[in-house]
């Protein structure tokens, strides 16, 4: 139902990058004053009268905002404009990204560039200042908060005559009013047997309807509650790596006029698939121990624990302005500011075990499938080819490591790369392409991969099979000379033809004069050889370092970190980020096996081994956006990060992190 009512002070700065007089970039906030705790709302608009490409923007570090929910929202709008032909129609299309934000501390805080790509073109923001301090907008009592609306309250602007809202509560209230008493109707019809009704009056499916049979759930208990946070949970004790389904709802007997989400669950120990997360909640109707509430779902996510112990899922936490139901003859009450969270929950995860664990396991927690395929069953010899591994089923894909595949000696494996994707019913998959090459010619024999999982349901482990691939290795044209061994019919090689060595019979018979230079002599041309090799030998050691020793990662790191020590005892912020920057991709590059900065850091982040991902993937994203950012940034934007002790706590962390991909590095070569 729409509301009429008084806009909120709108207050927005706006900085653009205009691409031509058809597309422009910009970015704007809705106030810039406020304290610790509030939130605001960035928004970042593509406006274009073609139709563009635009790709989600780059969010930029945010060091001092916490990122309470993002959405994003398109429009197409027309309208008669004077052209060269008289009036006519221009389209005009606009794409907004909206971040929700919260500010960490007191001070004046700078939010950094977005990045956005048009049509292939990169268009940056300009940062926005804002200033933290003073009194909370939920601490003033005068129900007015400063934080921005939700896309699901709208407000009209002033011009409205405030009778319109009064009649607008009015008719809201009269709906609410006719919506319980049907309610209390079909509860009385269920106590009765009179009727067919569900319980709860859940429409829909997914998420959205809820689960049924949770192991926990939270319910409001006290109707006069204005807004309760609830979480339910299909599991609480699983086994590591079993999916665990949680679903987050808001309760509300009033009209909620804003709704700001403070604290989105850290969800620490588990790896996260999210199912569901909306950025406008719609309400259904629900009937709790006889007090009927409306209800709506704020997120839904898959979550699979990593280690066995005990891992919480812990708190949502959102801030809501509710208008309780008033009495006698005030329709609405006065509104009311709260803070509520969902409640934190332990979950038991039991290792996997030990006892009748295959050796070929490789980590597949689920009911799996496993498949292989090649591209083509005839190959030509010294010409790489594709072997697919793919794993689909119920369950985490992406946790799952390729298994070791017992190639033949005449296949030598060049490289690999995969391909994972969780979907929102609870399946996945992960597809493994093997790089090939057969170095010989002849028939030969991928033999069968097995590969065992373990089933949570049952509890077991299980095993499955995929069938031998063969296949004929053909003479390749294109190779080059002896780079195959060609097999003959008895199976040994061909032998190959032995050329005499002998001089043409001038050179053989021509004889030195007893008179001859002492160019001639056998000495002089041992000492000039000799010369020449030496020269020779000392120019290689010199080119390819022949005779040195390697140097190890580690202290081509250590060599480099002098540079950053030398940078930061100068307080040079620039070089400090620069360096940084440089030792994350030599380091990345090493891990990945893909060299340097020629890939984006995410693409190699995707190359690094799984595990190492999954336990320091975040803090490695994180400390290499801060060192980007010190390089790059304009200077406005450091902020605190120009601080010297900042920088060298930084840095410190930033060691950290490089230390535990250098030792996979050494553990890889070992």
């Amino acid at each position: 139902m729409t509301k009429i009512g008084s806009f909120l002070f709108f207050l927005s700065f706006t900085f653009a990058v205009v691409a031509g007089a058809a597309t422009s970039v910009q970015s704007s906030v809705d106030r810039t004053e406020m304290a610790v705790g509030d939130s605001f709302t960035l928004t970042v608009s593509v406006v274009s009268n073609d139709d563009v490409d635009v790709q989600d923007p780059r969010v930029p570090s945010l060091g001092d905002f916490d990122l309470l929910n993002n959405w994003s929202s398109t429009a197409v709008a027309q309208k008669l404009v004077q052209g060269d032909k008289g009036m006519q129609f221009e389209t005009q299309r606009r794409k907004e990204f909206h971040y929700m934000l919260s500010p960490k501390r007191d001070g004046t805080l700078s939010v950094s560039s977005y990045e956005v790509i048009v049509n292939g073109k990169v268009y940056r923001t300009q940062p926005i200042v804002i200033k933290v301090g003073g009194q909370s907008a939920g601490s003033q009592g005068n129900g007015v908060p400063k934080g921005p609306r939700p896309p699901t309250a709208p407000r009209m602007p002033h011009g409205f005559d405030d009778q319109f809202e009064d009649m607008d509560r009015a008719e809201e209230e009269i709906f609410n009013q006719l919506l319980q008493q049907r309610q209390r109707l079909m509860q009385q019809m269920q106590q009765q047997g009179g009727g067919n009704f569900p319980p709860d009056n859940n429409f829909g499916g997914g998420a959205a309807a809820g689960m049924a049979n949770p192991a926990f759930r939270s319910l409001p208990t006290n109707p006069n509650e204005a807004f309760f946070i609830s979480v339910e949970i299909d599991k609480t004790e699983v086994y590591e790596g079993e999916q665990v389904t949680v679903n987050w709802y808001v309760y509300t007997r009033g009209q909620m006029e804003t709704l700001d989400r403070l604290k989105f669950p850290d969800l620490k120990g588990f790896w996260k698939e999210i199912i569901e997360e909306v950025p406008a909640i719609q309400f259904t109707e629900e009937i709790v121990n006889g007090v009927p509430w409306k209800k709506a779902l704020l997120a839904s996510h898959a979550l699979f624990p990593i280690k066995e112990g005990t891992a919480v899922i812990d708190e949502y936490k959102i801030k809501s302005r509710v208008r309780l139901p008033g009495s006698g003859w005030s329709y609405q009450g006065k509104p009311y500011e709260y803070t509520k969270s969902s409640a934190r929950v332990p979950i038991k995860v039991k290792p996997l075990p030990v006892d009748g664990r295959p050796s070929d396991f490789s980590g597949a927690v689920g009911q799996f499938e496993l498949h292989d395929t090649v591209d083509n069953t005839t190959v030509p010899v010294n010409q790489p080819f594709s072997l697919k591994v793919r794993f689909e089923g119920a369950g985490n894909a992406k946790l799952i490591d390729l298994p070791a595949l017992n190639l033949p000696s005449q296949l030598e494996q060049y490289d690999s790369k995969s391909e994972a994707k969780f979907f929102k019913n609870g399946r996945s998959f992960k597809e493994f392409e093997v790089l090939l090459i057969p170095r010989q010619e002849g028939d030969l024999t991928i033999p069968a991969l097995s590969v065992s999982m373990f089933d949570p349901a049952t509890s077991k482990y299980y095993t499955k099979k995929t069938q031998p691939i063969t296949l004929k290795v053909v003479n390749n044209p294109n190779a080059p000379v002896g780079s195959s061994q060609r097999i003959t019919d008895k199976g040994a090689p061909a032998k190959a033809a032995v050329v005499e060595n002998k001089l043409p019979d001038v050179i053989m018979a021509w004889e030195p004069s007893a008179k001859a230079s002492v160019m001639y002599q056998p000495w002089v041309w041992v000492v000039i050889f000799a010369g020449i090799i030496g020269s020779l030998l000392v120019k290689a050691q010199r080119e390819f370092g022949w005779g040195r020793r390697q140097r190890t990662l580690k202290e081509l790191v250590n060599k480099r970190y002098k540079g950053v020590d030398a940078a930061l005892a100068k307080n040079e912020v620039r070089k400090v980020g620069a360096e940084m920057t440089n030792i994350f991709y030599l380091v990345m590059g090493n891990v990945s096996g893909e060299g340097g900065a020629s890939l984006k850091i995410d693409d190699l982040l995707e190359m690094i081994p799984p595990s190492l991902r999954r336990e320091h993937g975040t803090e490695i994203t994180k400390t290499f956006e801060i060192f980007q950012t010190m390089s790059f940034a304009p200077e406005e934007m450091l902020g605190s990060l120009k601080d010297p002790a900042t920088m060298k706590s930084n840095v410190e962390r930033a060691k950290k992190v490089i230390a535990q991909m250098i030792s996979a590095v050494d553990q890889k070569a070992e």
